[in-house]
Formats: C-alpha cells, sequence, structure tokens
C-alpha cells in the first residue's frame, strides 16, 4: 500500500507486510496489514512504470548497470542507484509538473492526490524538500524513478544532459543547477550528465576546464594543478604552426592573437586555473580578457566546439606521449647574441643570397627567435625585435625571399646557437602529429593540403604577396607563411643573372677586393659610377660592397680635397673641357665646374665662354 510516512528502521520488518507505522498503536509499532489485501493497480506489461522495474531488477541480478549511457563506461548496481536517487531528487525538486507524460493516468492520479495531513511524531528525520527521503507514495517514486530511467537510458551523456536540461530549464533557459553541487554516492557518468547539462550556459574557459565537449566531461582532479604545469613545459607559447592552421578559421580573423591564445586555452583543459594563470606561464603576450573574448567571437562563429575537440585530442596526446622539447626552457634562453652581423654576411655570402641591409639581417633574427623559442617575434630582444606594425609587415615579406639554400644555412646556424646554450637532446624544432584529429571538422586547413609548387609560382612568377597568395588559394594568410617557412620557394630562374642572387655581387668582390676598394672610394674619392664602370658592374653591386667592407667617407662639401689643384689646373689651361676631365677623375661634371670657379681655373665654364686667368 503507498507509504504515508517515511520508512524508519527503529522497529523490525516483516516480509509481506505493510512498513509504514500504524496511525492507532501506542506505543508506535508497524501497520503490519498483508500486502495481498490491499487494493492493487494493474500496470500494462509493456508500459514505462514495468519496463523501468525489469531494468532496475536485470541491473540487480548482474550487478552491473550496462544500458544506455553506461554502455561505454559500465558501472555498479548500486553506482546506478545513486544517480536514480540524484536525478529522482532534481526531477521533484525543479520539474514535477513536467513529468506527467513518463507514467500512466492511473499512476499520476495516485501521485496527484493529496497527502494526508496528520503526521506522526515518531518520523525520523522531518521532509522538507522533495526528493531527500523516499516518497511517501509509490506512484510517487514510481514516477520519479521512471523519468530519471529516461535520462539514464540516452545514447550518451550528452544526449541525457539534453534532455535533463529541457526538464528543467525555466522559461528564461536558465538552469537552476550550479557547477559545484555534489551528490553523494553517484558514478563518474551522472556528474558527466550533470556538467553535460550546464554546458550552454558554462563560459568557453569553463567549457573547456570541463570538457564538456569530451565524451565524458569531468571536473579537474586532485593533480589537475601538476599536470597542468607539465603540460605547459611541453607546449610553445605560440601554438605550433600545423595545429595552429587547423584550428584557426580560413579568413584569418583573429591571426595576431589566436596561436598564444590556442596555446593557453590547451593549458585550462582539465586545470583549475584561469585564462590570466596561463597565459602567465606560457609568458603569453596578451591580455586577461582576450580568453573570453576570443571564445564568444568563435562560438558566434560556431566554431568553438570543433576547436575545443581539437584542443582536447592534443591536450590527451602531450600527458600521455609528451614533448622533446622544454619550452620553458626555450623560454628563458638569452637570443642576443643569436645570428650575429659577420655570421649572416658570410652564409650569404656563400650562398649567393643578398644580405641586404639591417633590416635583413634583424628579420633573418626575428625568423629564428621564433622558430626556437616558440615565442613571438614581438618578445625577442630589443636590438631586432619588430616592434611596429611596419616593421611586423617587413618581416612577412621577408619571408617569401626565403629560399631553401637560405632556411638550411639557418637551421645550422640555430643548431649551433642551441649547443652553444648546452641543448644538444632536443630537435630543433617539433610538432604534434595532426592524423589525431583527420576525423574532426576543424575550421582550418591542413597544411599538408596546399600544393607548394603552386605556392611557390605564386610567389616567385606571379610575385604576389602572401596575402594575395593566401587568398588566390582559398587559406589563411598564417598558413601560406607555414607553408613558406618550412618549404621555402627556390630562387626564380629569371634572376639567375642579376645582382640580388649574388652574381653581380661575386663579380664585383673579385674585381675589388678591400685593398682596392678602399683606394677608389676612400683615397681617390671616385664616384660609386665611376667605381661600377670600372668593374664591370652595376652601382646597386658597388653599394653592396660598401656596406660589406664598412667603408664611410667624408661628405660632399670636402670631396674637392682630393683633388690635385695644380693638376687640375694645367688641364684646363691645356685646352681639356670639364667633361673630359669628369670622366678621366670620375668626378661629376659639376664638381669640376665648381672647383673652376671656386678657384679660377683657365678653361671654358659650364654653359659659358672661355676665360682667362686673372693677372
Amino acid at each position: 500500500m503507498p507509504r504515508h510516512f517515511p520508512a524508519t528502521t527503529r522497529h523490525p520488518l516483516a516480509p509481506g507486510r505493510c512498513h509504514s507505522p500504524s496511525e492507532h498503536d501506542a506505543p508506535p509499532a508497524r501497520c503490519g496489514q498483508p500486502f495481498e489485501e490491499v487494493p492493487t493497480l494493474t500496470l500494462a506489461a509493456r508500459g514505462p512504470v514495468v519496463a523501468a522495474q525489469k531494468l532496475i531488477e536485470k541491473t540487480i541480478s548482474s550487478q552491473q548497470a550496462d544500458f544506455g549511457i553506461y554502455e561505454d563506461h559500465p558501472q555498479p548496481s548500486l553506482a546506478l542507484f545513486g544517480d536514480l536517487r540524484a536525478l529522482a531528487c532534481i526531477l521533484l525538486r525543479r520539474a514535477p509538473d513536467r513529468l506527467t507524460d513518463f507514467v500512466p493516468p492511473e499512476i499520476l492520479a495516485l501521485h496527484q492526490q493529496p497527502l494526508p495531513e496528520k503526521r506522526r511524531s515518531f518520523d525520523p528525520v522531518e521532509e522538507t524538500r522533495p526528493g531527500r527521503l523516499v516518497p511517501r507514495r509509490a506512484a510517487t517514486a514510481a514516477l520519479a524513478v521512471t523519468a530519471a530511467l529516461h535520462i539514464l537510458q540516452q545514447n550518451d551523456v550528452h544526449a541525457a544532459g539534453a534532455a535533463l536540461r529541457h526538464l528543467i530549464s525555466d522559461n528564461d533557459g536558465s538552469i537552476p543547477l550550479k557547477v559545484g553541487l555534489q551528490w553523494a554516492h553517484t558514478s563518474p557518468v551522472f556528474d558527466a550528465v550533470h556538467l553535460a547539462t550546464l554546458a550552454p550556459r558554462l563560459g568557453g574557459p569553463d567549457q573547456l576546464r570541463f570538457r564538456t565537449a569530451d565524451r565524458m566531461p569531468r571536473k579537474p582532479g586532485r593533480s589537475a594543478a601538476t599536470r597542468v604545469a607539465e603540460r605547459a613545459r611541453k607546449t610553445p607559447t605560440q601554438l605550433w604552426p600545423a595545429w595552429s592552421a587547423r584550428l584557426s578559421p580560413l579568413d584569418g580573423a583573429l591571426s595576431r592573437t589566436i596561436r598564444p591564445a590556442l596555446s593557453c586555452y590547451l593549458l585550462l583543459i582539465g586545470g583549475t586555473g584561469d585564462f590570466t594563470t596561463t597565459a602567465r606561464l606560457l609568458h603569453a603576450p596578451v591580455e586577461d580578457r582576450l580568453g573570453a573574448h576570443m571564445t564568444f567571437r568563435l562560438t558566434k562563429r560556431d566554431h568553438f566546439h570543433g576547436i575545443s575537440l581539437g584542443l582536447l585530442a592534443l591536450a590527451d596526446y602531450l600527458d600521455q606521449e609528451g614533448s622533446p622539447i622544454d619550452y620553458t626552457r626555450r623560454r628563458t634562453l638569452d637570443y642576443r647574441d643569436l645570428l650575429p652581423l659577420d655570421t649572416w654576411t658570410q652564409l650569404c655570402r656563400d650562398i649567393d643570397f643578398e644580405a641586404g641591409g639591417v633590416r635583413r639581417h634583424q628579420f633573418a633574427r626575428a625568423l629564428l627567435f621564433e622558430r626556437l623559442s616558440g615565442l613571438p617575434a614581438t618578445l625577442a630582444p630589443p636590438a631586432y625585435a619588430p616592434g611596429t606594425t611596419e616593421l611586423r609587415t617587413m618581416l612577412r615579406t621577408f619571408e617569401t625571399d626565403l629560399t631553401p639554400a637560405l632556411m638550411s644555412q639557418l637551421e645550422g646556424q640555430a643548431t649551433e646557437f642551441l649547443s652553444r646554450q648546452g641543448i644538444r637532446d632536443e630537435p630543433l624544432s617539433w610538432q604534434p602529429p595532426t592524423d589525431i584529429v583527420r576525423d574532426l571538422k576543424l575550421p582550418g586547413c591542413d597544411l599538408r593540403d596546399i600544393d607548394p609548387g603552386m605556392l611557390h609560382r605564386l610567389i616567385r612568377d606571379e610575385r604576389l604577396t602572401t596575402a594575395q597568395a593566401a587568398r588566390r588559394l582559398g587559406v589563411s594568410h598564417d598558413a601560406v607563411r607555414f607553408v613558406l617557412q618550412a618549404q621555402p620557394a627556390p630562387p626564380a630562374a629569371a634572376k639567375s643573372a642579376k645582382w640580388e642572387r649574388g652574381a653581380t655581387v661575386r663579380r664585383a668582390r673579385t674585381v675589388l677586393p678591400r685593398e682596392k676598394f678602399a683606394r677608389f672610394y676612400l683615397d681617390e674619392y671616385r664616384s660609386l659610377k665611376w667605381i661600377a664602370e670600372h668593374a664591370g658592374v652595376n652601382e646597386e653591386a658597388i653599394k653592396v660592397l660598401v656596406r660589406e667592407y664598412g667603408m664611410r667617407r667624408d661628405g660632399k662639401a670636402t670631396r674637392w680635397r682630393q683633388i690635385d689643384l695644380d693638376w687640375l689646373r694645367e688641364q684646363r689651361a691645356a685646352g681639356r673641357t670639364c667633361r673630359e676631365l669628369a670622366d678621366e677623375t670620375g668626378f661629376s661634371l659639376g664638381m669640376i665646374s665648381y672647383l673652376g670657379r671656386r678657384h679660377d681655373l683657365p678653361g671654358r665654364r659650364l654653359g659659358g665662354a672661355a676665360q682667362s686667368p686673372s693677372p
């Protein structure tokens, strides 16, 4: 018969008889009425209540719950009863009026009957809220258990969370549950359902922290802080290029900040810290508000769920397989002596690559800094950090000038730098395999899908920028840059004889060694044009030699001091023209005319009549 009061263990139980306290006996005793004399309700053999009862009996006999959400994660039968109790408590408290469809009308009518007003004084615990104790009516218990089993019989945890969320959500969409709520004697599967129910109302960082996109969401464990610190040692400040390309939107939005943000998100997974804490661990140059702002924008574009799945797979891989590079150590190295100027000049000379001015040297150092440290180039030493937007744009342009020979030389210099720092047991660079996410729907592209030959033709033959090439290929700007860094474009065949390739510079260097060049440039003060014609090269090659040899001479105001004025006077008196003297001396025509006027030399002035020396 329906129980009027909560069950108590203060009085012995008699099998086959009512356990409820008697309403008339004093001292109080159990009712003791035989169940066979109580009117019963006949239920349909295939109804939901009978099906729920059979499922519970099967679980008791097998001592294991392996249906619905427990199929992939079987639990002991006692854990199932803990989950049923917690779910029934939630449903009876939060949505008692929404459970009417789970039981037949006759059971619903019994559940809705008013309770007797009289209460016994010996009740062991006062029932202050539904679900705290065994319901006073069997119909109420049947209603709650049937509804709870409906949720637990869903195909997976997320479907169960959606079903529970549908039942208990308020009209405004809010969910009357909190992440911190805990129930005794529940299984990890129920905890996963609890988090899956709350997932749509959690912020992006919290979704990563509780792994809500995973098949089994869970709260961080006791060793979360240690695990995150160890993962930080395996993670660069800027996420690896191949992974960044896979997880970043193809339109290139957020490209400047998404790489360090993705690395910070990677440390949020299964951790207890916030975005600011992870950014501090990685030395990431990001603002505190970027974490929530980035997740909001990615969620608005329907990218965040896929990115979360990719980061979950990456975090699990790093936790299990590790990384051959200690990025914490790489971040703390002293990079001030990375690729000195004389080394850069010599390696460019060895491969006939134009070393250029100071900028090219700075860009090469910044590129190596990013590759070795995993940090953004803006955090490089001030001597070569691209601190302005213009310099960062020029750095991206420099990446199109890379050649296989130059990249090989730079990698060799990077290896030597690591050796000088005492790092000999690590590869120069490394990336986790992206095959672990090949079945996921991610917003970015796979770098292996970009045809290097096509990209090289766009860069070399059509002379497109990286941004233009990205639009032509339908990929992000960063993806093009990453491919060019890994597989630089060979030098264009049309440039093989030009000075930029170094052929003309090499010829000028052979004809004009340092001593001879110093005599022409410093002692005789020859013009660049004269020296170029003398060597049979162009003026640009001579400018390269000036930079290579590090030569500097006085300004134009003192150039006339390099000419023997007595000789010049004799030549002018002999009737030689200013043009002839300019061609012979290497000075400009204007300079010869200027000296004639300044020192009152004989001969014809430029644009004037013949002049005799003053008496």
